[in-house]
């Protein structure tokens, strides 16, 4: 289903609202589209779904690369770690704009491969990035993804 339609399906049948519906969701596309480019991952069709998983790879893996990406997260100001499961998962809360809000996340180390399974998702009553519902969660894939290092290409 494209952005447009999606948008035009939650609106429902008000044409007036259908046209903020629509321009919202032409607004929202290049600046996507432009967060991915800088992170270096795709934009794909779902990056407007409420939960993003992605399997990614360590841009330069080497000797103890998952701690130094623990450290990395708990340093970051737009983060907050909420619990680990021994050395194989993070899990945490992670603020893609400037208010309050933020999305849930967990990071999943695969030593031996040099892979990291992403999983974001929105809280129920997330607004979203500039006041549009859906994209936050993919915002926030793009900047884990940039201040950890990842790039898409995971086996």
């Amino acid at each position: 289903m494209s952005v447009l339609a999606e948008y035009r399906q939650e609106a429902g049948s008000t044409p007036a609202v259908n046209v903020v519906w629509a321009v919202r969701a032409v607004a929202v596309r290049p600046s996507l589209r432009r967060r991915a480019r800088t992170a270096g991952l795709p934009l794909t069709p779902d990056a407007l779904a409420r939960r993003q998983i992605r399997q990614l790879r360590v841009l330069r893996p080497s000797v103890g690369w998952p701690d130094r990406m623990r450290t990395e997260l708990k340093a970051s100001d737009r983060a907050s770690v909420t619990a680990e499961k021994g050395r194989e998962e993070v899990w945490f809360q992670w603020r893609p704009g400037r208010r309050r809000h933020t999305v849930w996340g967990s990071i999943t180390f695969d030593e031996a491969a040099g892979t990291v399974l992403l999983d974001l998702r929105e809280g129920a009553a997330y607004t979203g990035v500039s006041g549009v519902r859906r994209g936050a969660s993919f915002v926030a894939l793009c900047q884990v993804a940039g201040r950890l290092g990842l790039v898409e290409g995971g086996s």
